[in-house]
Parts: structure tokens; sequence; C-alpha cells
């Protein structure tokens, strides 16, 4: 959306520069045609690429997160192994392999930093206790209201950035499809919905404080990443400690620990670990690390290639991808009402990339002519 942030980075400006270049006449008359095609087919080739990396990754992360919480459902051990992945593939993305440069926080960017990482873990952490509640069809869909609570939050406390009438009426059938999609699903429960609407808070949220991190910090996308989710993850042991591993031993007796799977010590992981130590959960949770850092870290890197709005089409299908793989996986049952509510809903998030997108136009006119020579 994940669900804000980041930079759309300096490969994309030198990407102009280099088609600039080429078809200067400088290049000759003839080879600059051919060079900038030559450029273009390899750029389409590159991003088209990359967002089928993007799904597949996508639809086995959000896949595979529904079956291990199935199975155990633990959303903080879940979001803790998907941070601690991150943060070895950052580390070693960074600083042993040096494919990035990496960039370290200012002391002005730590404020900023640690509430980015704060709603940034709550986010995806109730995506994951969502998973537990409803199936992954119903979850995406619920999480493409997202730019319902943007707006929201936007009208509320972000005075100086307007929202224009077409992103409001774009909210309809946001709203519409999100009622429609969950209208007779078997999986639906309030408390599922009230965990996807707080990871749709916390995204949206991070968006701002995305904003307010770029004030006082320059890395690109993937630093940001990797410091994220190195913050993170000690957030996570925190509460791991506080609530999943202490809390069964002061409170919980040694009957609640052997009683059956529908006890509430299923939500503990002391009283899980001969299901969690098996080779299969083992290996289960290793891809689902995996893909997760991928779906992340291919969402940056197609946004910091493309345009925002190019980005938020994409994004828009790749829920579509992730709702058919899960329903297909898992035999969910969708219903006529079902499908047009998740179509409805889609439809809305293109509508709300579109009328943003134009709307950023519109604010950038006045400057571009004020600034004109």
């Amino acid at each position: 959306q994940a669900g804000g942030g980041p930079l759309r980075g300096q490969t994309r400006r030198k990407g102009r520069a280099a088609r600039r270049r080429a078809s200067s006449p400088d290049c000759g008359a003839q080879a600059s045609p051919a060079a900038a095609g030559a450029m273009e087919v390899r750029f389409l080739v590159e991003i088209g690429l990359c967002i089928a990396l993007w799904y597949s990754s996508s639809a086995v992360a959000n896949t595979t997160s529904r079956k291990l919480l199935t199975q155990t459902p633990l959303p903080v051990l879940l979001t803790l192994n998907q941070f601690v992945l991150a943060t070895i593939f950052g580390f070693v993305l960074l600083r042993v392999a040096g494919v990035r440069k990496y960039t370290p926080l200012a002391p002005k960017a730590q404020p900023s930093y640690r509430k980015l990482t704060a709603v940034y873990t709550t986010g995806f952490l109730f995506v994951n206790a969502g998973y537990v509640m409803v199936n992954v069809s119903l979850a995406e869909t619920l999480r493409s209201a997202e730019p319902l609570v943007t707006v929201v939050l936007a009208l509320l406390f972000l005075k100086s950035e307007p929202v224009s009438r077409a992103e409001l009426a774009s909210m309809a059938p946001i709203v519409l499809g999100g009622a429609l999609s969950s209208f007779g699903d078997s999986s639906f429960s309030l408390i599922g919905l009230l965990f996807v609407c707080i990871s749709n808070l916390s995204f949206s949220l991070r968006s701002m404080y995305t904003k307010k991190l770029r004030e006082h910090y320059d890395g690109d996308a993937f630093n940001v990443f990797f410091h994220v989710s190195k913050l993170g993850t000690i957030y996570l042991l925190g509460l791991l400690a506080v609530w999943e591993v202490f809390a069964p031993l002061v409170f919980m007796s040694p009957e609640d620990a052997a009683a059956d799977q529908k006890s509430p010590t299923r939500f503990l992981v002391l009283a899980n670990l001969d299901r969690i130590l098996t080779t299969e959960m083992m290996s289960l949770a290793f891809v689902n690390g995996v893909t997760y850092v991928l779906y992340n870290q291919t969402s940056f890197y197609v946004l910091s290639r493309v345009r925002m709005v190019t980005h938020g089409v994409a994004n828009a299908f790749r829920r579509v991808v992730t709702i058919l793989c899960s329903v297909w996986y898992f035999g969910n049952r969708i219903n006529m009402t079902n499908a047009f509510g998740i179509s409805l809903a889609i439809a809305g998030v293109l509508l709300y990339a579109k009328a943003k997108d134009s709307a950023r136009a519109t604010l950038a006119l006045p400057v571009a002519a004020g600034s004109a020579p």
C-alpha cells in the first residue's frame, strides 16, 4: 500500500535526460530514433518485469499470511518475521553489497522517523490481525478504502492540501463497493472490519509522516524502508515480549495452556511452539517474509520510475490479482454482489488516482507559469 512516500528518485530524471540526449542533433539524425526507441523498449520491459514481480510477490505474501494465521493466529509474530527479514535484506543491500547508497538519519529526522515507524508497523500489524478474522479477498477490498481515510485526514488536518470535487466524488464507489463486497461474506466480522480500518488509518498517516521525514532526510525509499524495518523490529519485539510471552506466564494456568484449539492460548507463542517449530511452518514463514520484502521493494521501485497516477492504477490491479489468487487458493466463494462490490471499489480507487493526478497538475500550473523565464 502497502497503502505514501517513496521518492521518484534520480533514476527517473537520469532516464529523461538520457532520452533528451538520444534525441538531440549531436547524436546523429539516423541514430537518435533508434537509440530512443531501444531505450523505450528497455524501460517498458524493465517496468513490466518489476510489476509482474510486484503482483506475484504480493499474491504469495498475502496468501501465505492468511495460511499461517489460520494455523497459528499470531499476527505479532508474523509481522516480526516480516520486519526481521526486511531488515536483513536492507542491511545486505545497503551496507554489505552497496547496491544503493546508504544514508544515515540526521538527528533532526528522528522525531518524524519514530512516528513514521510507529504508524507503518501498526498498519502491517493490523493487516495481519485482519487476516485472522476475514478472508484475504474481503480484507484487500476493505483496504482499498484507504483513499477515503486519506481524504478525511486531509479535510481535517491538511488545510494546505485542498481536496477536489473529483476526489470527493470518487469516494462514493469506494464506500459502496466496500459495503457490497462484504454483503453475505461468511468471514465478515466487526472486529475484522475494525482491524482493517486501523490499518487504513495507519497507512494514511504514513503518507503524512513520510512527507515530514523528507524535510530532514534525503535518503531514497530503500533507505527509508530499511530504517523503518529496523526500528519496527524493536517495537515488535517489545510488544511480543509484553503480550505473547510474558502475559501467558503471568495470567495463564497450566490447564489453560493444555486446552484445545478454541482456547485463548492459541493466540500466544508459548502455547503454540509445537506448531510453530515445524519444517512446514518455518518454510512457509520464510517464503512469506521474502515475498513481503519483494512486494514492498518492487512497489517502491516502480513508484520511483513512473508517475504516481500510473502507480496508483497498477496498485489497484495488484489488488485484483491478489483477490483472485486468494479466492482460487482457498476456494472462497464470491457471489455476484460481492464481485460487483469488489469491481466498484477498485473503480473508485482508479478514479481517485486520476483525480489526484489532475489536482496536482492544476496546482503545478501557476508555479510553472510564475517560474518561466
